[in-house]
């Protein structure tokens, strides 16, 4: 919907409404709580009151209308909800437990205000936030907890918190520890994580809502949208819970022009259990996928290399070089999840490039052969990167539209 067609609330809501929600809900956690007001009820119900004017603004003017429909997932998102928000509002009482027996309380800058204090915490909290959620997105156990994040076939308010609670506890720790052991006081930990609730709800949003030059700041939906796509190969970016610092510091940071599909979010494991007790249990059953296998399967992977392998060498015995580099691309493609195929890609377009005495191809395969492992071991090879001379050495590329994205066959 272009805003020249929006009424004058639409276009309101559009611009107006996470500035005044979140600022809102800033402005009373973080005054409130610095006046006085107790943490119980005052921050569950000014949480209480933004989650809603969210879940009722999204369904004036819906980013798709199709999100707005059940998937049989609102039960299950409702009990996650539930218990991560209690879970999230119980960490107060327990960092104020905590922080007198294991505090040094000697760094931490107790002369600022709230609000200061409160912004402190989430700065040093987003970088334990940014740190496990990549490794989430690399280590296989972990990602069989946070497949359930992915897992959602649409994004809407309730999905900020579908999250395993080990795994939501697993990507919080690190940061809470370290900002009780340096003296934060609990009220600051408390109305950090009370505004979190709020802007994760904004971030998982239905509504079509715009942040203007803010969303190369901050994790709103129009950025994380994108992490949430449906092919695992896309959605290694913009891994930012609030702040998107992180990302553009360690070259995660995307946000393409175009605007994502309705039906291009969620896993290609089409049959996720969408019961809140067979997901709880899932990262320890036998069926509990990887992030490899996420990225495509290694036998479907190992037989779609081979198919194009064995195309490329048909086409270099034509004489169609052209065809035969577009094969070899294909197979680097399929390959790149799995370190042994990669590797094998590598050296086949090599074996190409010293036939034909293409020697900045050849230079370019010997380089891209001794940093594969290194990408691999440090979960930074690119996406869908074509690996040929051609083109730059961390480019990524699209999927290629030859392919079914999950059986790698040839359309």
């Amino acid at each position: 919907m272009r805003t020249s067609e929006l009424s004058f609330l639409e276009t309101f809501i559009r611009y107006a409404s996470y500035p005044l929600i979140v600022g809102a809900t800033a402005a009373l956690l973080f005054g409130g709580l610095a006046a006085g007001w107790p943490y119980f009820p005052a921050v569950p119900i000014t949480v209480g009151a933004a989650l809603a004017c969210v879940a009722l603004l999204e369904r004036r003017l819906p980013f798709h209308a199709a999100w707005g429909q059940d998937h049989r997932d609102s039960m299950c998102d409702a009990i996650h909800a539930g218990v991560n928000l209690a879970v999230l509002l119980t960490v107060h009482g327990v960092v104020a437990v905590l922080a007198p027996l294991w505090s040094a309380g000697t760094w931490w800058p107790d002369q600022w205000p709230l609000w200061a204090q409160a912004l402190a915490v989430g700065a040093v909290l987003d970088l334990s936030l940014y740190s496990v959620h990549w490794l989430s997105h690399r280590v296989a156990w972990l990602w069989r907890f946070h497949a359930i994040h992915h897992s959602s076939e649409r994004l809407y308010w309730l999905n900020g918190e579908r999250r395993h609670p080990l795994h939501a506890g697993m990507m919080a720790a690190p940061g809470l520890l370290a900002v009780v052991l340096v003296g934060a006081p609990a009220l600051a930990v408390g109305a950090w994580l009370g505004l979190l609730a709020v802007h994760l709800a904004f971030q998982h949003s239905n509504l079509d809502y715009r942040v203007g030059p803010l969303r190369f700041v901050i994790g709103a939906a129009e950025v994380h949208r994108w992490h949430h796509k449906r092919e695992y190969e896309d959605a290694q970016v913009n891994y930012g819970e609030f702040w998107m610092l992180w990302d553009h510091l360690f070259g995660t940071f995307r946000l393409p022009k175009h605007q994502l599909g309705a039906d291009e979010v969620g896993l290609r494991e089409m049959d996720f259990p969408m019961e809140y007790g067979q997901q709880l249990v899932y990262p320890f059953g036998r069926r509990a996928g990887t992030a490899d296998a996420s990225a495509g399967d290694y036998g479907l992977a190992r037989a779609a290399f081979l198919r194009e392998t064995r195309l490329a060498a048909s086409c270099e015995a034509a004489h169609d070089l052209g065809a035969a580099w577009r094969a070899h691309e294909l197979a680097h493609i399929v390959a790149q999840s799995h370190l042994g195929l990669h590797l094998r890609s590598h050296a086949t377009m090599l074996g190409l490039a010293w036939r034909t005495r293409n020697v900045a191809e050849v230079a370019a395969q010997v380089v891209r052969l001794a940093l594969a492992p290194v990408g691999h071991a440090l979960g930074r090879t690119p996406p869908q990167n074509v690996g040929t001379g051609r083109f730059g050495m961390m480019e990524h590329g699209a999927w290629p539209p030859e392919l079914d994205p999950i059986t790698f066959q040839r359309r």
